[in-house]
């Protein structure tokens, strides 16, 4: 450094000016940005209706108020990092990813059920879990000993996405500025020297405001955090909703609808103002024929790929499923399940994952595509020639 100031101050006397440069300015000239200037570039772990999220070296928050999916949402959160495709929930990359989950709420023996019976379900079981996921149950430590914890097993493990559920107990009270500012400034330092997203749950305040994060944490979080998640339990239809009330670049502006089926495990919905029909457009089955398919207005989707039958009052349009499959997978033989998902969704214009679905069951019923397994026994799909 002595070295740097001295050829500085030597420039700038041959110039005729009194030197300016202090030791203290050589060090906020290592924070200045300029258009040469060597960046690590954004990585995004998992995308939602299509749209990246959860960036590594960056804060995301999930909140809500009490019971109102905030758990199930983040683990569903962390079964992506093993299972590629988790209802609306897709891992960027093929390879699974390390998760840490740090519990400060529940008992040990509800942080296991959910563990095992939720997350480990969801990602089909995996026989080495155990190696992807590192689970801790703090509830019983001090918010010093929590912290100090934290930081000590992101260090150790390298995970890719840490959860803490609750963020607030990581200090004494969420309406210390001090220890908010603190708290808050330290996650983001582990974030960033570990390379991980580091996602904090907290409750909203009482009055339920979706942007009313609890306390002084909570603003820092709102001031800090790249995106945040408002999860919503809605009595009247028996189901829980999850939206993107803020992000920094990529703005996801659909709504994510699940119920939990009597196995205890989340299912994707449509939302609160649809109804499914039976192969005679009459409510209650959820069959996903080829009536129920084309209910759905055929002017929200990419029209290269619809089919119209104006005579035909019973079935006005269809889709071109052919094209549509042939073009997602372009030249390629083959490709795998959760990417051939993200292309037809992408060319189509469909939005909800549950949809595609069945789009993408009716295409294998038609003998247009079919699933098969590589020479890795890893799960593809394939065109089946006219």
């Amino acid at each position: 450094m002595r070295q740097i100031l001295d050829a500085i101050e030597s420039e700038l006397d041959q110039a005729g000016q009194v030197s300016p440069v202090s030791p203290l300015l050589l060090k906020l000239d290592g924070c200045r940005i300029t258009s040469e200037t060597e960046v690590p570039k954004e990585e995004f772990l998992f995308r939602m209706f299509g749209k990246p999220c959860f960036p590594r070296r960056e804060l995301s928050a999930v909140t809500g108020l009490e019971k109102c999916g905030k758990t199930f949402f983040t683990t569903m959160v962390l079964a992506s990092c093993v299972q590629q495709n988790v209802l609306e929930l897709e891992r960027v990359n093929e390879r699974p990813l390390k998760a840490m989950w740090f519990d400060t709420e529940q008992s040990k023996s509800s942080t296991k059920g959910i563990l095992t019976e939720r997350v480990f379900r969801l990602c089909g079981q995996p026989k080495d879990g155990d190696s992807h996921f590192f689970v801790f149950n703090v509830r019983s430590c001090s918010h010093e000993e929590r912290m100090d914890y934290l930081v000590e097993a992101i260090r150790a493990y390298q995970p890719d996405i840490v959860i803490i559920d609750n963020v607030s107990d990581l200090l004494s009270s969420v309406n210390d500025a001090e220890q908010s500012n603190r708290v808050i400034e330290q996650l983001m330092h582990v974030a960033s020297e570990y390379n991980c997203n580091i996602t904090v749950v907290i409750h909203l305040n009482r009055s339920g405001e979706k942007g009313g994060l609890r306390g002084w944490l909570g603003t820092e979080i709102k001031h800090k955090a790249y995106e945040v998640y408002y999860c919503e339990y809605m009595k009247e239809n028996n189901m829980f909703a999850v939206e993107q009330t803020m992000s920094r670049k990529f703005r996801i502006m659909n709504i994510f609808y699940y119920c939990v089926t009597d196995e205890g495990l989340p299912e994707e919905t449509e939302g609160p103002r649809r109804q499914s029909r039976d192969s005679g457009g009459h409510p209650g089955s959820n069959k996903p024929d080829a009536y129920q398919i084309n209910t759905k207005k055929a002017d929200s989707f990419n029209q290269k790929y619809i089919v119209r039958h104006d005579d035909d009052s019973s079935q006005p349009w269809e889709w071109n499923l052919r094209q549509l499959f042939d073009d997602a997978l372009g030249s390629a033989a083959e490709m795998s399940v959760g990417m051939l998902k993200s292309k037809v969704m992408g060319l189509s214009g469909i939005k909800f994952p549950n949809y595609y679905d069945k789009v993408f069951n009716l295409a294998v019923d038609q003998r247009i595509v079919q699933t098969t397994m590589d020479r890795n026994g890893r799960i593809v799909v394939v065109t089946i020639p006219s």
